[in-house]
């Protein structure tokens, strides 16, 4: 709704934009917990979830790609890379690691990394 009350009506083109960024952003956010998930040296509960395989390969295959994990058999843990390591150093950083996370700079944050 616009301020006097009037519907604002979005085109086709801009639906279909917004659709795409927040499609890009959850692939972004799921590829950043993949990558918390190696830091913590295991195959949590996404690991083993049928639906999932295809997109955790892909998370693998584009966090190997950016360089923040080292190349594996499939059958193997992955490891951070030193890169992987400074990028969710800051990723806390900006965020918080305590218990409260403040997702207020989280503009600051270059996801296009992931």
């Amino acid at each position: 709704m616009i301020a006097d009350g009037r519907a604002m009506v979005l085109s086709s083109g801009a639906m279909s934009d917004l659709l795409d960024g927040a499609r890009d952003l959850r692939q972004k956010l799921y590829r950043l917990e993949v990558l918390l998930e190696i830091e913590k040296g295991g195959r949590s509960r996404i690991a083993g979830k049928a639906p999932h395989a295809a997109e955790r390969a892909a998370a693998i295959k584009r966090l190997t790609d950016a360089g923040f994990i080292e190349a594996a058999t499939p059958s193997a843990s992955f490891r951070l890379t030193p890169e992987g390591r400074e990028f969710l150093k800051d990723v806390r950083t900006k965020v918080g690691a305590g218990d409260a996370l403040d997702w207020t700079r989280a503009d600051e944050i270059d996801f296009s990394k992931l």
